[in-house]
């Protein structure tokens, strides 16, 4: 072959090789996690070992008042299940293989039922506690296969203990040779919802509008860009292993490149000038995601305090929950740049009973915030009054034997803390960035001008703004206000500067130029 048509193949290659990883199954039949691919991938597996997504911690600097922290999953005190570990260092909720002990009368045969194995569950570790140093045996507890292998998921492995310690191995029974095949180098959206989907115990809990109806074929009324093609990697920027993530109640903050409406779509997106002028006070979500749940129920309020109450689909015991489906937000302001938190175990600071996990930071005077949608999510939690700090809850305990109390008071012990009887409710405000519906089911004018939709005195306005006026003062009050034409344009032509990720067949057809050129030469006369 000569040296153009050698140059052209790998140019093809090349570009191939973004959409579809090398067929591994020639050198792939037996999986170990990261053990079987550090041989080849060793700078890969050291950056995921230094990634949120294995660490559950890492630098943040967009904590109000707190300049820079370590912090994250590891640290943190959740509105679900309280803490994974307490202090960052000592177990509660890791890893364990907790069986159903006390089943209610009537379900006698289902005692013995494995009914929690921790939060580790959805952690890309098989089972060790994530540590500072990268040792060997840190490097090979890596599950490259949950993010890079279509099919293979969680419920793809397998808790074994050694000893007296768990851990988790891939399942010995599976055809990793046929498994192989299908790696990619990009993980698909079903990789990621396969934890991101149930995180908080149930479908969508935690991530209110991540629910297990993203996966697979997906309705435009559930997520519109998702239904056309995009996966979770389209929008959300991915170096060394690290992740764009700007969510006003998540953690991570990896990288400076985040998601934003305004990467594919113009900041002026809509045919009208009034609907525009929008888009300087209201986020697109508010008007986009008019609900959430829509398939599934989620948790809108748990209770850690009083009795547990038995799960008859899950088949164990868990605290009182509090659904709803097809969910309408609230609303609230924020500037995308801070956010209040309780960094734990720092003593509480309580307004009327409750304290804030994630609360958004703006305000009706700083023009640069934005009315966004929130879910808000309330947790009774039970707390050390002598130190004013929220006790942990051994979720296991309370899942097998229906006693939150002793799950509490087990906990507590584990972590030094007393446990005085006493509660407190924590709030979350939960973004919503994902299921966006088609332009046609977007909010109208009379569903906030008029309708009960949003709170204006909440949100600091004197009233309706379309009466008395927008916050900016060069806005002037409509003597007559007509519902926006032309809102029904035509999709807008994204500029290639604002373009994301290019998909598999663009990548394709350039790919094939160069080939078509070097036919072009073949054919011409010499």
């Amino acid at each position: 072959m000569g040296k153009i048509a050698t140059f052209l193949l790998g140019v093809l290659l090349f570009a191939l090789g973004s959409v579809s990883a090398f067929d591994h199954s020639t050198v792939i039949d037996k999986y170990e996690g990261s053990k079987t691919c550090i041989g080849c991938h060793e700078d890969e597996v050291k950056d995921v070992f230094n990634s949120f997504h294995y660490q559950w911690a890492g630098e943040i600097t967009d904590i109000a008042g707190k300049g820079s922290v370590v912090h994250g999953k590891r640290y943190a005190y959740n509105d679900f299940c309280g803490a994974v570990f307490y202090n960052g260092e000592v177990p509660i909720n890791w890893i364990g293989n907790a069986t159903l002990k006390k089943p209610p009368e009537g379900k006698e045969e289902l005692k013995g039922k494995v009914v929690g194995q921790g939060c580790s569950t959805c952690h890309i570790g098989l089972g060790l506690v994530p540590s500072k140093e990268p040792t060997q045996e840190q490097l090979e507890n890596i599950d490259c296969f949950i993010c890079h292998v279509p099919g293979y998921d969680k419920k793809s492995r397998i808790l074994v203990k050694e000893g007296d310690k768990f851990k988790r191995i891939p399942n010995p029974n599976l055809d990793y040779k046929e498994l192989a095949k299908k790696i990619q180098k990009k993980p698909a959206k079903e990789n990621c919802l396969t934890c991101h989907a149930f995180s908080g115990g149930g479908p969508g809990f935690k991530r209110p509008n991540l629910e297990p109806a993203l996966i697979g074929n997906v309705s435009e009324s559930i997520d519109v860009h998702m239904a056309r093609g995009l996966n979770c990697v389209d929008c959300h920027p991915v170096k060394e292993h690290k992740f764009g993530v700007k969510a006003m109640d998540t953690w991570v903050r990896e990288l400076e490149e985040r998601p934003s409406c305004e990467n594919c779509h113009t900041d002026a997106p809509h045919g009208n000038d009034i609907l525009n002028k929008h888009t300087k006070t209201v986020a697109c979500q508010t008007c986009h995601i008019p609900k959430f749940a829509k398939k599934f129920k989620i948790d809108v309020k748990r209770d850690w305090s009083g009795k547990a109450e038995f799960n008859e689909k899950l088949g164990r015991w868990e605290p009182e929950i509090e659904l709803g489906g097809n969910v309408t937000p609230v609303y609230s302001w924020w500037n995308s740049k801070d956010r209040e938190a309780y960094l734990y175990p720092e003593p509480l600071k309580l307004e009327n009973g409750k304290f804030y996990f994630f609360k958004p930071v703006g305000s009706i005077d700083d023009p640069g915030s934005k009315i966004y949608p929130f879910k808000y999510h309330e947790t009774v939690v039970p707390i050390d009054k002598e130190k004013n700090i929220p006790v942990p809850v051994k979720v296991g305990v309370v899942f097998a034997t229906g006693n939150t109390t002793l799950g509490i008071m087990k906990a507590a012990q584990q972590s030094g803390l007393k446990f005085t009887g006493d509660f407190v409710t924590e709030v979350r405000y939960m973004a919503i960035n994902h299921g966006v519906e088609p332009k046609e089911n977007a909010l109208q004018c009379n569903d906030c001008h008029g309708g009960n939709r949003l709170d204006w005195t909440a949100l600091g306005y004197k009233g309706d703004p379309m009466q008395v006026g927008g916050r900016f003062k060069a806005e002037e009050v409509p003597k007559e206000v007509e519902k926006p034409k032309d809102v029904e344009k035509p999709e807008e032509e994204v500029p290639p500067e604002k373009k994301g990720i290019c998909g598999p067949s663009m990548l394709i057809g350039i790919a094939l130029i160069p080939l078509a050129i070097y036919a072009s030469i073949r054919r011409s006369p010499k």
